[in-house]
């Protein structure tokens, strides 16, 4: 499943560019399993379990005043 289809149907929580920012630099991003046309295809259950293990910034630490 392409990035586009598996942010719309698996990931609503994770944007689109974040995706395509996480696969061009981070080294834990699963790596594609094929092609259809120029889009790169990745499995379900590689996304999910990235998004699951991913670091998120500590609760608290944005400053917003």
């Amino acid at each position: 499943m392409g990035l586009r289809q598996a942010h719309e149907h698996h990931l609503p929580g994770i944007t689109l560019a974040a995706l395509r920012y996480a696969r061009a630099n981070d080294p834990s991003f699963p790596g594609s399993v094929g092609k259809r046309g120029a889009e790169l295809l990745y499995r379900v259950g590689g996304l999910k379990r990235w998004a699951r293990n991913r670091p998120r910034g500590a609760a608290g630490t944005t400053d917003v005043g």
